[in-house]
């Protein structure tokens, strides 16, 4: 019978229906032809699946993300970012990178970071002579930052399915977003050098210095700090800390006085349409999730795996091949909450730390955004920038090539991501 729900599932995803509404039909479908189980208990699961006090965080963390857009916050990072990138090859290619670290804190949120940053920087650095393909595929690949930073949607999803302390994960995230982060400002530096783009500027008439400008970026610099201290801590949790998020967001809102109500209600509009998309990919997978185990998908899965090896290192990697697959027809939020649960019989029984496993595996689910075919960080991009899919495509594969191997070198050198989550 599992079979004829996977036939289902490769049926329905081609034909672009949402992932959370597939899993909420295969779920209906396995229980209408499975007579041992009882329809009441697939409805308690959907509930149960968004039943939780952390759960919290996420669309509170999200309405921090849509209100520091419009506190004009973001603005005032740009403005730092650039100041620090004026007197470098490429120094709006690296201001690109340094606004998607800087705001990670706000957004959490890979496709909001991108579609910001295609709206505001690409069309700048088509000015100054970059390619559109590769200022889109720049933009795109480095709004993979953002879920790395905390307060990341991902690392929430994965420590409510794995029962991962969120705090741990955190902590855990903090190196290797930043060392992401350096890597892509290098690898934006030669490319910038050898193509002769954007030269080094120096200090012009009228740019702000580096002081005033940094006091403008501090409330956004500050908001993960807090967030992050607070919660190792033990000042509060981190629903909790979603909620102060919140309260010191909105008074920037009010310091900074260049939101009007219209510009509000847009964003807790927005904030309750990604939460809904959210939860309905979280209600259906529990449920779906709860169809596995009684097929016992997650037990097989684990003795397939560990018949080809019992090397933690290398388990970790071959899990992360098959979530580089799977992220390329499965977008990165349905991918934490299906497979993050599957996979966790297998890196237990290896011994493989769960911090260091939930930090590889929120770093490999979000890169299925940017390639085709069904990258949703790569559809927002190029529809913004209007460029095309090949073109893309070609521009971000030494992106893409540079953030496996940075995914390698987290695999094989743990305390990367082990060292501050266990201090």
């Amino acid at each position: 019978m599992l079979w004829v729900v996977l036939a289902l599932f490769l049926f329905l995803l081609p034909l672009g229906v949402p992932v959370g509404l597939i899993l909420l039909m295969l779920s209906v479908a396995y229980v209408l032809m499975e007579p041992a189980l009882m329809d009441v208990v697939l409805a308690q699961r959907i509930v149960q699946g968004t039943q939780s006090f952390p759960l919290l965080a996420v669309p509170l963390f999200i309405l921090v993300g849509e209100l520091m857009n419009i506190s004009g916050i973001s603005r005032r990072v740009m403005d730092f970012a650039a100041v620090l990138t004026r007197r470098v090859w490429g120094g709006l290619a690296q201001t690109n990178v340094l606004l998607s670290t800087l705001l990670a804190g706000m957004s959490g949120s890979a496709n909001g970071d991108a579609a910001m940053q295609a709206k505001i920087i690409v069309p700048e650095m088509t000015k100054r002579g970059y390619p559109v393909a590769y200022s889109a595929a720049l933009t795109a690949v480095s709004s993979l930052i953002a879920p790395m930073i905390p307060p990341g949607i991902g690392l929430i999803l994965f420590g409510f399915v794995t029962n991962t302390s969120i705090g741990q994960l955190f902590a855990a995230a903090i190196l290797p977003g930043f060392l992401m982060a350096f890597m892509m400002l290098v690898q934006a530096y030669f490319t910038s050098r050898i193509n002769k783009w954007d030269p080094p500027r120096g200090v012009q008439p009228g740019d702000p210095s580096l002081g005033r400008s940094f006091l403008g970026a501090l409330p956004a610099i500050m908001l993960p700090v807090l967030i992050i201290l607070g919660i190792r801590g033990g000042v509060f949790t981190p629903a909790e800390a979603a909620g102060i998020a919140v309260v010191y967001t909105v008074i920037c809102v009010i310091v900074y006085r260049e939101a009007d109500w219209a510009m509000v209600w847009k964003a807790l509009r927005s904030t309750v349409s990604t939460t809904a998309a959210i939860l309905l990919i979280l209600a259906a997978s529990t449920a779906f999730s709860w169809v596995l185990t009684f097929e016992q998908v997650p037990q097989t899965i684990a003795g397939g795996l560990l018949s080809f090896t019992d090397n933690p290192t290398l388990m970790l990697a071959l899990i992360a091949v098959v979530i580089l697959i799977a992220g390329a027809v499965i977008e990165g939020t349905a991918l934490i909450l299906i497979l993050g649960p599957i996979f966790l019989p297998v890196t237990n029984a290896l011994g493989i730390d769960p911090v260091h496993y939930g930090v590889v595996f929120v770093l490999m689910a979000h890169l299925g955004g940017v390639t085709p075919p069904v990258g949703t960080i790569m559809f927002t991009t190029c529809t913004i920038t209007k460029t095309p899919l090949i073109a893309f495509t070609k521009a971000a594969f030494p992106m893409i090539l540079a953030y496996l191997a940075f995914a390698l070198v987290l695999i094989f050198v743990p305390v990367f991501s082990t060292g501050l989550a266990h201090l």
